[in-house]
């Protein structure tokens, strides 16, 4: 299924076979984004997330504790806990049959017990267990209750991390949520790409150019940072529009400031020198993907962008190339640019004429690319 060069096949990207796959090996074992801690103020509040085909909860427990589960009664299977947030209260009731679990996730009982379940084996019912890690505020959870966040997590612990979620001069602002007709892995091979950086965004980020770009290894994961100081501090062109009292925040001058830290397989977090982003990928589909983002920002820094960001429909929420009224490129938003490259690169590999072609050498330019199908296809078992 792997090309002699290491790079992945034109079906990686459009074929059902290929995203079952991923579905259900790849993201049976995968750490995905849950949230920040401060999202669970109170006890009984709960988060839910997509994990490819698994559906998990996050609730905080009486003792501060989180713990995450598979989102299904152990009944017939329904979903427990509504999407995306809520507060269940003392206890977890199913509402099909009102079967009622404790925060704990045992099952607590159900309803005529003695007469409809006179044998229930209350211990063998709770709650599937799910694995959750939390790094830096940063809350994340694994399908597999057996998966070893230390081990995951570790690479990143010795690099530069420049802003603490918990300071006093970062605010929350409004979360985004795209819809992207391309499949995930393309979307996560430009963001690792520095050689579109000077070319693609030209007249929004303006490079840097590949040999001012570092991504490093960190286990599965990479880093980047670019080693051109006007590039670290350049304010992106969508907070432009809004912010021209922004400031850099304290700390972000330092050397090596990291610019965006790919977690595999699906999360990218962005610490920029006026803010701080975490972006998770959700595969939708063969070819089809979705990109929920949240953001955190500085001082002088509206808490609401998305007017001014193309394609955000106001009634659903959704940012979509549906909705664009201007050409991407005259936008002056680097993220439309990245969105419309990447939907064009979908229609160009779906067509059956689609070679994989050479990348560009060097830890600044594509290699990364490289490292990225290399990792993919050690977790897939790929020949």
């Amino acid at each position: 299924m792997m090309s002699h060069s290491k790079r992945l096949s034109r079906e990686a990207y459009t074929s059902n076979t290929w995203h079952s796959r991923e579905t259900e090996e790849l993201f049976a074992s995968s750490w995905v984004f849950v949230g920040t801690r401060s999202d669970f103020a109170k006890t009984g509040d709960y988060k839910t997330v997509q994990a490819g085909a698994f559906a998990l909860a996050i609730i905080k427990q009486k003792d501060d504790a989180l713990l995450a589960v598979h989102n299904i009664c152990r009944h017939r299977g329904a979903e427990l806990f509504e999407p995306p947030a809520g507060n269940t209260g003392k206890s977890i009731v199913c509402p099909y049959h009102r079967w009622t679990y404790g925060l704990e996730g045992g099952l607590r009982g159900a309803p005529n017990m003695a007469t409809c379940f006179p044998d229930l084996d209350r211990v063998s019912l709770s709650l599937k267990p799910a694995a959750l890690g939390i790094f830096r505020e940063l809350v994340f959870a694994n399908p597999d209750p057996s998966a070893d966040f230390d081990i995951w997590i570790e690479p990143l612990k010795a690099l530069a991390w420049p802003h603490d979620l918990v300071a006093k001069d970062l605010r929350e602002a409004a979360s985004l949520t795209y819809d992207m007709k391309c499949d995930w892995k393309i979307f996560v091979e430009n963001a690792i790409d520095g050689y579109h950086l000077a070319y693609l965004h030209e007249k929004t980020l303006g490079g840097p150019l590949p040999d001012q770009n570092v991504w490093e290894r960190a286990g599965d994961h990479m880093v980047w940072y670019a080693t051109d100081t006007e590039a670290r501090h350049r304010l992106p062109s969508k907070i432009r529009k809004e912010a021209k009292g922004a400031k850099p925040l304290k700390g972000t001058e330092a050397a090596g400031y990291g610019g965006v830290y790919f977690l595999f397989p699906t999360t990218l977090i962005v610490p920029t020198p006026y803010g701080f982003s975490v972006s998770s990928l959700i595969p939708t589909g063969a070819g089809r993907c979705r990109m929920d983002v949240r953001n955190w920002v500085g001082p002088g820094q509206s808490l609401d962008v998305r007017k001014y960001i193309p394609g955000y429909d106001k009634a659903s929420g959704i940012i979509s190339s549906d909705n664009w009224t201007q050409h991407p490129s005259e936008t002056g938003d680097f993220q439309t640019e990245d969105v419309w490259i990447c939907e064009k690169v979908q229609r160009g590999i779906s067509s059956p004429g689609y070679e994989p072609g050479p990348l560009a050498k060097g830890a600044g330019a594509e290699d990364p690319i490289e490292w990225f199908h290399e990792i993919l296809s050690v977790a897939l078992n790929l020949e």
